[in-house]
């Protein structure tokens, strides 16, 4: 008699979900920082131990994906890479933070949102944060000294000839991050607004407009260069065959340096950013291997490299740089295989064509990130983890409905991605060497 092979356990968490909403809402409306008496208590970090202690003891199955080994392979290399740039404390404890603000998060994301439901839950989040952040910036604008409602938070730059750049709290207190934040729930309003109707319909368009003014409100080029190039790339993605979208990738990065030329013969700020390219490309040739060390790049510079991906090159070589790339890039690419596979399909399936959807929306997410990240260093920040989690998610649920994209979802992606992150690094290396 054949014997009956033990059934794969599955537990969907409640309570794993409720922590990481509170989490989630914690992290990015802060509410907890708005008043005086509570500005010191430690939310995040609690809500996020109890999140990941409760996905490990009732969340099953549990499983890491390509892009949970990339970032775990990044935290030895972290550490080696400060010990042979003389700071192996300084090694620790950037791994440390590696651990905390990338790998946790990117984990507890993609493990705890099993529906869509619970995906849209966090979106509604995503857009509340952002409309306090840009009503706070609003009130930045005409308050004296630029204060805000929230705490302690004010607009910066020459308050006396008129600049006031929104800020909001914790890591939002840069306009650049505020920024990008809004302009990564930009896809979000545009998805609610096309699953329903009237009065919510009209309400996203609100949102929609609030989202555009507080990225006018923060001043950074980045982030208008980001919401222009989100609106580009979606005609590109929805319009454009495989061919003509890839050659669109591949010039980006030329046409952003070109861009940033052109105003360094105008703006000493661009022209700084554009010498800052060129030393972090310099440290990747002369440190290849482990970089300069994580954290360093301030140090050897005098400024960070207003780039994410030259940043990490630099400071990290040519393993960490394809470990941190290689996660990135097999996200949205990943995305990108299933909305081109998706058009292909009969979708009847009810279910699948709600994934198929929010599939769409995550990737625009990850795209308005990686545009931004061009122009700002920000490769380690909480948002992009959080995104990229929701994204892997997304994924992990669209396998489930048809196994067959799984060709596009496995370990010959994820090394091919490693090397297509490099893409951007030779762009803009040629690009300077030809003098733009």
């Amino acid at each position: 008699m054949a014997r009956q092979l033990p059934t794969r356990q599955e537990n969907d968490s409640t309570a794993a979900f409720f922590f990481l909403f509170l989490y989630t809402a914690s992290s990015l409306i802060r509410p907890h920082e708005m008043w005086q008496t509570s500005v010191e208590w430690v939310t995040i970090k609690t809500f996020a131990i109890i999140t990941f202690l409760i996905v490990l003891m009732a969340q099953r199955p549990l499983k890491l994906y390509p892009q949970h080994w990339m970032l775990l392979a990044l935290t030895p290399l972290t550490v080696m890479s400060g010990f042979l740039n003389g700071s192996g404390m300084f090694g620790i404890e950037e791994a440390k933070k590696l651990f905390i603000s990338a790998i946790i998060p990117l984990f507890l994301f993609s493990t705890c949102i099993t529906t869509i439901k619970r995906q849209h839950i966090l979106m509604v989040v995503c857009l509340i944060a952002a409309l306090l952040m840009v009503h706070n910036g609003h009130v930045q604008q005409t308050a004296y000294q630029g204060f805000g409602w929230a705490l302690n938070s004010h607009s910066v730059g020459y308050i006396d000839l008129g600049e006031r750049r929104i800020t909001y709290l914790g890591f939002f207190n840069d306009p650049n991050d505020l920024g990008m934040f809004l302009v990564m729930n930009i896809p979000f309003a545009i998805y609610f607004y096309k699953k329903n109707g009237g009065l919510l319909k009209l309400a996203m368009l609100g949102v929609l407009c609030a989202l555009a003014y507080g990225i006018y409100l923060t001043g950074s080029r980045g982030s208008m260069l980001g919401a222009g190039g989100l609106l580009g790339m979606y005609f590109l993605v929805v319009n454009a065959g495989p061919k003509l979208f890839i050659s669109a990738v591949l010039a980006a990065p030329i046409a952003a340096t070109v861009v940033a030329s052109l105003q360094s013969n105008i703006d000493a700020s661009a022209n700084g950013r554009l010498e800052a390219w060129y030393a972090g490309i310099q440290m990747l040739i002369h440190n290849p291997i482990f970089g300069i060390g994580k954290g360093q790049f301030y140090d050897h510079h005098g400024l960070v490299a207003h780039n994410s991906y030259i940043h990490v090159a630099g400071e990290l070589g040519v393993p960490g740089y394809t470990l941190w790339g290689g996660a990135l890039i097999f996200t949205v690419l990943t995305g990108y295989l299933f909305i081109k596979r998706n058009n292909d399909d009969d979708n009847t399936n009810k279910a699948f064509e709600d994934e198929r959807l929010l599939n769409k929306t995550l990737f625009f997410s990850m795209i308005g990130f990686m545009i931004t990240g061009f122009f700002i260093s920000r490769m380690f920040t909480l948002l992009l983890f959080i995104f990229m989690g929701m994204a892997l998610a997304s994924h992990i649920r669209m396998v489930k409905l048809k196994p067959e994209y799984q060709e596009y979802f496995n370990k010959s992606v994820a090394l091919k991605s490693m090397g297509y992150c490099w893409v951007v690094i030779v762009a803009v290396y040629v690009s300077l060497k030809l003098g733009l």
